[in-house]
């Protein structure tokens, strides 16, 4: 067992080859073999575990437990189950240590059901009240999402260690409870037990990703007060939080701070001026970290491209793009993507297309990007090519790159353009949106097309099973821009029929339009209807 103490497999090798050279007795002892299998287990070793165990003449809890807990720590938690299950057949009983690993298979499976059977056996071994047991259940309800479960098993304990107090920590944090989650940061803390990195980094991202400023400053304080030291990882971590909740200060301090900062880092910060409206901080930091002997990767390129855009400084953007031809950072499409965006709003369509047709593999970001820099430029027929082109080379559009188009047609008053492309987006498997009916809607009532605006709001009706009272705010909003009573007061009709009358956007556009109309009647009744139905 001194091999196993010290984690020295080649040691344990050789002494285990001496026990073979002695003969079948040494090598097949039933002892000898179940520490071997433990000493294998304990090392990682998996093949030589799994070949020591299988050679075992009787296979006892300790073996048993070693070579589950070595499938559930690999990740095999199929085999881990099904180890747990040959177990139980061959009459060999569970103890204290094979109920967490068997958990923790359960969980990495997401097998709410097994989990629970074996909570309820591990009552019925005697093991339900072991504090490992308790700790492993509070984890597994946790990743589960029956975070109620958890925390019933948590106040259950007898006791608590740290492990117990992470694993209900993580419970929360997983299931997006952060407020819970700070509310045991505090309780943690009142009873003097530090939470582990992990579940401060974890604590610290899920305060990021939900804004929740209260608890990453909580976050914040419990790595300093717990002497947790602010390296790469916690460092980036707590700018990450508070570039995202707006304390662009905050993250400054931390990053000043810090010994030590990688490319990650750098651009964090950058992406948090940027976020911020602090452009130039932006580029003044990314000067820096040139200077610091760093070189700029793909993210760091995005956020200058997309500062280039915002301060409209394209020769500066045309900077950048010489860095990612001269380092091999064109071909990323989060770089592509935003040179297209760079030069179409400077007008330079050209280049846009030059970027776009570099690009080796095109996603749905990429045709996007260009088939909407035509859009914003009027170039209609360009932007329907694209996208015709797009749909042959196997991408299916979608609304948004349809709604490009149909736009471009509306702002050059190209309007049986727009509509004949609004009737191929129908053949196709793409439903419109919102945006695609209000676009075409106002923009045909506010050229005074109203034949082809209630002729579009019945094949509304026809496409959409049930249209969204927000669909017929839109309607009405340009049936008032157009001044049509009668075409009004067939949508009013519909939307009766529809069951929408009591929607308080559709009553609002309702009141709006007929208030437009001058008709005081129409809105007293509609008031009076309101009022009753409340």
């Amino acid at each position: 067992m001194c091999c196993v103490a010290a984690g020295c497999l080649r040691a344990g090798r050789q002494v285990h080859a001496a026990a073979v050279k002695r003969g079948p007795y040494y090598c097949r002892h039933a002892y000898i073999g179940t520490k071997l299998a433990v000493f294998y287990a304990r090392c990682g070793a998996l093949d030589d575990a799994e070949r020591v165990f299988d050679a075992l003449p009787v296979k006892n809890a300790f073996a048993w437990a070693a070579v589950i807990g070595l499938w559930s720590r690999a990740g095999l938690h199929g085999k881990a189950l099904a180890g747990y299950t040959a177990m139980l057949e061959a009459g060999v009983s569970v103890d204290n240590f094979v109920v967490p690993n068997v958990l923790k298979a359960c969980a990495g499976l997401g097998l709410l059901g097994a989990g629970r059977a074996v909570h309820g056996y591990a009552w019925k071994a005697g093991v339900g009240d072991c504090v490992y047991v308790m700790s492993s259940l509070v984890d597994f309800y946790g990743k589960c999402g029956e975070v109620e479960y958890a925390r019933e098993v948590f106040d259950a304990m007898p006791e608590r260690t740290v492990v117990s107090w992470n694993s209900m920590l993580m419970g929360y944090i997983h299931n997006g409870r952060i407020d819970e989650a700070a509310d045991l940061f505090y309780d943690m803390r009142v009873e003097g037990v530090l939470p582990t990195r992990v579940s401060v980094l974890s604590f610290l991202s899920a305060s990021a990703d939900l804004e929740a400023l209260d608890g990453g400053r909580q976050g914040h304080a419990v790595a300093v007060s717990s002497g947790l030291e602010i390296d790469l990882i916690l460092g980036s971590s707590m700018i990450n939080f508070y570039c995202k909740v707006g304390l662009v200060e905050a993250a400054e301090v931390i990053f000043d701070q810090m010994v030590e900062r990688d490319v990650v880092t750098w651009n964090l910060m950058i992406s948090g001026y940027l976020q911020d409206g602090q452009i130039d901080k932006a580029f003044s930091t990314c000067h820096k970290m040139l200077e610091s002997g760093l070189k700029f990767d793909c993210v760091t390129l995005a956020s200058i491209i997309m500062a280039c855009v915002k301060s409209y400084r394209i020769e500066l953007g045309g900077a950048a793009h010489a860095y990612a031809v001269r380092n091999n950072l064109e071909s990323d499409k989060t770089v592509s993507c935003g040179l297209i965006e760079l030069y179409a709003s400077s007008g330079r369509i050209e280049h846009a297309r030059g970027v776009f047709d570099s690009i080796r593999w095109r996603d749905i970001v990429a045709w996007k990007a260009m088939i909407c820099a035509y859009a914003d430029h009027g170039m209609g027929s360009e932007a329907l090519k694209l996208l015709y082109q797009m749909q042959l080379e196997g991408t299916s559009p979608t609304a948004a790159c349809w709604d490009s188009v149909i736009s471009a047609f509306i702002q050059n008053g190209q309007f049986d353009d727009a509509l004949k492309t609004f009737n191929e987006m129908l053949l196709t498997s793409t439903r419109p949106n919102l945006r695609t009916w209000s676009l075409l809607i106002s923009g045909l009532s506010r050229n005074g097309m109203h034949t082809e605006v209630m002729n579009l709001c019945c094949k509304m009706q026809e496409v959409e099973q049930a249209p969204s009272p927000t669909i017929f705010s839109a309607a009405l909003l340009a049936v008032k821009a157009a001044a049509s009573v009668h075409y009004g007061k067939a949508m009013h009709a519909c939307i009766i029929k529809k069951g929408l009358l009591l929607s308080k956007s559709v009553m609002q556009s309702l009141l709006n339009m007929y208030g437009g109309f001058n008709d005081r009647g129409t809105v007293d009744s509609l008031l009076r209807f309101l009022a009753a139905a409340q």
